[in-house]
């Protein structure tokens, strides 16, 4: 049995696979404002993955932000203690290895 290894890049490739579901507008939208503000595009959930939300949360609330964090910690099948935003974000830096 081969054990896959999980790299930052695999999180974000799979944060690029929901912007797509999302749509075109909206991946060009946070990338755009995040190379704007940060010098860094979507990628930048590999390193920041705080930066990420909250760049997410100010283009498009927080709600919104909460929702796209929730998908990605379900489409990566990170264990969470709970749904709340701290949870998921501290879930992620460790799945990262932060």
């Amino acid at each position: 049995m081969s054990s896959i290894e999980i790299t930052p890049a695999f999180v974000a490739v799979t944060t690029h696979e929901i912007l797509q579901k999302l749509g075109k507008p909206f991946e060009a939208t946070i990338n755009t404002y995040l190379l704007s503000k940060y010098g860094k595009g979507i990628e930048i959930i590999e390193d920041n993955p705080r930066t990420f939300y909250t760049a997410l949360k100010e283009l498009f609330g927080e709600f919104a932000a909460r929702v796209f964090i929730y998908d990605l910690i379900k489409e990566l099948n990170i264990p969470i203690k709970s749904t709340d935003i701290e949870d998921m974000i501290t879930a992620l830096e460790e799945y990262l290895g932060e």
